[in-house]
């Protein structure tokens, strides 16, 4: 059900849909109009398949929990009857967010190479150094710049 606070209805969060689905196994006609309208099958399925013990199941379902002819009230039922009622910790799994390396020296070894910043931060990985700063130089970098892009 819908949390109150100072007047206002709380839809319920990722989380608590999770445990509804999962562990309290809530049907979908119990929830309020706000938590029906904060249910999302995106967020569901992502969640869901940071369980590697569900992964086969989300996967295969997938496909047809994000289609548009499928309503979030069918992928919650969905969901409520397919999943086992247990109490799970599924660690949520992040990417990597940001560059280990400078702005401006992915930019001058992007143009160089004629490749994407993601492409030449596998090359940062393997060029020598003493090459990378040979080709900064092209550039007119002073040193003590290229010290800076180093760092």
């Amino acid at each position: 059900m819908a949390k109150k606070s100072e007047g206002t209805i709380k839809a319920k969060t990722i989380f608590e849909h999770l445990s509804g689905i999962k562990e309290k196994k809530i049907p979908w006609e119990s929830l309020s109009e706000v938590d029906k309208k904060s249910f999302s099958p995106f967020k569901i399925n992502r969640f869901l398949s940071m369980n590697i013990e569900l992964l086969p199941i989300v996967d295969l379902l997938q496909k047809y929990t994000v289609n548009k002819n499928v309503t979030p009230r069918e992928v919650y039922k969905l969901y409520l009857d397919i999943l086992p009622k247990k109490k799970s910790f599924d660690k949520y799994i992040k990417g990597p967010t940001e560059s280990k390396y400078n702005t401006e020296l992915l930019k001058y070894l992007s143009n160089w190479y004629k490749v994407s910043y993601r492409e030449i931060e596998d090359y940062l990985e393997l060029l020598p150094t003493d090459e990378v700063t040979s080709i900064l130089k092209k550039y007119g970098l002073t040193e003590k710049q290229i010290k800076g892009l180093m760092k």
